[in-house]
Order: structure tokens, then sequence, then C-alpha cells
């Protein structure tokens, strides 16, 4: 029976909101990795599917470069996108349900519950309750993805583990000037440029920096850190330990335990840190953010709206995609926002902004999506990449849709 690797998504997303608006649970970056390649690496087989919301399925399938909610066959090992996985997966034969504590980990089917199961049914506990009353458990290790915030309790700890030893390499030429502590834990790949005075820290963990990457005028990066293909970070720019940066971001100021998704625009001085933010963001120059109470204490943050104790001592903000903050932000300590918000304003900003909402200096209003769409839509013109149809439906569709997920919360 031959074995196929699928990934779902469960009623868990929700909690991963507004990061997941835009993208499936997969896509999020864990350490060096996005999970479907982490996953696809553990598991020692190529994806084969995915299963996940109706809405984003289209996308998702584009995206992750598999079909999505296709009916499985005898063999399929479905994998829920939040189990984040340690070591390499051994899976027993099917039928079998991989449990930790009451959340799934992982379903082997066989013939028969290829023919019942379906996408749906692992997105609603009642229906996935029922259709997998009967077959047999077994504990699961790992842990879940619950929180947003679960992505940069331990990211330093997840770069360091990402490394091996025979990542360590010099794929370009550099200038003998150029300061790097902890060589053997370098890597620094094919036609990326580094200013003579800049400086790769790696004595703390270690550098990553991928290809096309352009490293300024005395730059700092002190590991453990990864930066994604096309990055640019610029001059006088200082990454302190805990950063993993996906692809084509440009980076200014100061950063510390962050996690940039894909083509965020933070060039300018300013401090951001422990944050997560999605792709396609534009942080105006200036922008800082709180990432620790006056109190020394547990960290609140309005997760969809609501307040919830994050119990990070160290927390910035959770910024959804295609969000746009006007020059000089100031973004409280635990501050949501939502998908496509954009604010100007010369006050402290609102500790949750909705998706699509708009702030000034005269307050919060709910934003056009329209006329949002067609700011994404020019932002990701300005990088020569044209929002894909399925793409614009998606940003429609959502317009309506993130009223279902948001509570009006405090602003």
């Amino acid at each position: 029976m031959k074995k196929a690797l699928v990934l779902f998504e469960d009623e868990g997303f929700v909690n991963l909101l507004p990061l997941v608006f835009w993208r499936s649970v997969f896509e999020l970056r864990v350490g060096r990795r996005l999970i479907l390649d982490r996953t696809a690496q553990h598991a020692g087989m190529p994806l084969s599917g995915v299963w996940t919301r109706d809405w984003i399925a289209t996308v998702a399938a584009q995206r992750c470069g598999a079909p999505a909610n296709q009916a499985p066959r005898a063999g399929t090992i479905l994998v829920n996108g939040r189990w984040l996985i340690d070591d390499d997966a051994k899976f027993p034969k099917g039928p079998c349900v991989g449990v930790i504590e009451s959340d799934i980990a992982y379903v082997v089917c066989d013939s028969t519950l290829a023919e019942t199961l379906r996408a749906p049914d692992l997105l609603d506990p009642a229906r996935h309750a029922e259709a997998l009353g009967d077959v047999p458990r077994r504990e699961a290790t790992g842990r879940f993805l619950k929180y947003p915030w679960d992505l940069i309790a331990d990211l330093p700890a997840r770069l360091a583990a990402d490394w091996h030893a025979g990542d360590a390499s010099m794929e370009t030429e550099l200038d003998k000037r150029v300061s790097i502590t902890g060589k053997e834990s370098v890597h620094i790949g094919e036609r990326t440029r580094v200013h003579p005075t800049a400086i790769i820290n790696a004595a703390d963990g270690p550098v990553y920096i991928s290809e096309d990457v352009e490293i300024g005028p005395y730059a700092v990066i002190d590991g453990p850190a990864y930066i994604g293909n096309g990055c640019a970070v610029r001059p006088h720019a200082w990454l302190h330990g805990g950063n993993a940066l996906g692809p084509v971001c440009k980076v200014g100021g100061e950063v510390t335990g962050c996690i940039l998704h894909s083509y965020v625009n933070k060039q300018h001085a300013g401090f951001l840190g422990h944050s997560l933010v999605g792709s396609w963001v534009n942080l105006g120059a200036g922008t800082c953010n709180s990432n620790l109470k006056n109190t020394y204490g547990r960290i609140r943050s309005p997760l969809n709206g609501v307040r919830m104790d994050t119990g990070m001592q160290f927390l910035g903000a959770i910024i959804g995609d295609h969000v746009k903050l006007g020059i000089n932000s100031s973004i409280p300590t635990g501050a949501v926002i939502g998908l496509a918000a954009a604010a100007a304003s010369g006050r402290f900003l609102p500790k949750y902004i909705p998706s699509f909402g708009w702030v000034t200096d005269d307050g919060y209003k709910p934003g056009d999506p329209l006329r949002l769409l067609d700011v994404a839509c020019a932002a990701m013109a300005r990088r020569n990449i044209d929002m894909t149809d399925d793409e614009v439906e998606l940003m429609l569709e959502l317009g309506t849709r993130v009223k279902l997920y948001e509570a009006p919360g405090e602003r």
C-alpha cells in the first residue's frame, strides 16, 4: 500500500488568525522553514495534497504546490498542520489516529476511512468525533501550535536546532575585512553581497544567509538568525539574535526575536521586537513597537478581539498580511493588527485593529475592502508581482468573512 502525505487544517486555525486569513496554516514559518516543508522532511515523503478551508483552498493549492481537498486513498497519512514534529515521524499501519491529549496529530487511512473521510470532517469537532470515533488511537509525540505567539516563544532554540554541520559554507566571495565570529556556524549563499564593514556574529547561534541577499554597510547580524532569499539588510541595521526573515524582506533599524514572512518592508530606523509579521506589510519610517510591559508582567493580547493572557513576558505585535502603517507609528505591547488594516496616526495605535480597519488621529473606522485591495495590488506591482485572480477573489471573500471571526474588541 503506497503511502501519501496530506496536510490538514482543523478547527484550531481560528486561534492563529489574523495570520491565516491570507494563508493556510501550513504556510506559517517555524524557525527556518515553512510548516509544510518541515513536516515533509520529518515524515520522509513529499507532500501529496492539502485539506483546508474551502474559501482558501484554491490559493493554498497553488502556493503549496499540491491539490486541495481531494478524496484520500488507502495508505494516505493525514497530518495536522498545527502539529510541530521535532523528530523523524514513524506512522503505524492504518487505520489509526495519533493524538496528543485531545488533539488529532495524524490519521492513517485504510480503504474504509478513505471512502468516508473528507476535508470538512477534520475542520468540525463534532464531525471528526463521529467519523473517527471507532478508529484505534495511538499517543503521538511533539506539540501543537495553538496561538501565534507559540511561533516566537522558542524561536532562537528552533533556529539553532535547524542548523546542521553541513550548512557551514561561504558560497560567495567575501571581502577579507568582513568581520565574522564563529565561521563554523555561518552559511552565506550564492550571489550574496556583504559590505566590508558588516559584522556577522555566530557566537551565540548559527547565522544562515540565503542567496541573493544584500548586507549593507555597518549592519550587524547576531545569531541565531535566518535571512531568506533576496532579502536586504540596510546600512546600520542591527538584527539581534533570534530572527527569521522570509524571502525578499527589507530590514533596517533594530529587530529582535521576530518572524517576517515575505515581502515585508521595514527598511527604515525603528525598533521591532518579538513580533509576527505577515507578507506584504509596510512599516513606515520610525515605526516602533513595545515588547515588554513597564511592570515586567505577563502580556495580554487581543486575539480576534478577545483579550488573552499569553503567558509571555516579551511579545510585540501580531501583524496580518497587507498591513500598511504610516511613519512614526507606535505599536503597543501585544497588539494585534488584522489583515489589510491601515494606520496613519501620530498617536499610540490601538491595541487591536480589526481586519480592513483604518486608523487616523480621528480614531478608528471600518475600511473599504475594495480600496484596500487596490492598495495591496499596487504594493505588489512595485515588486513586479501581480495578485492572481484567485487571490483577488480571496481578498474580496475576506472582506465579509473576517467579521465571522473577529469580535469588536477594545480599540
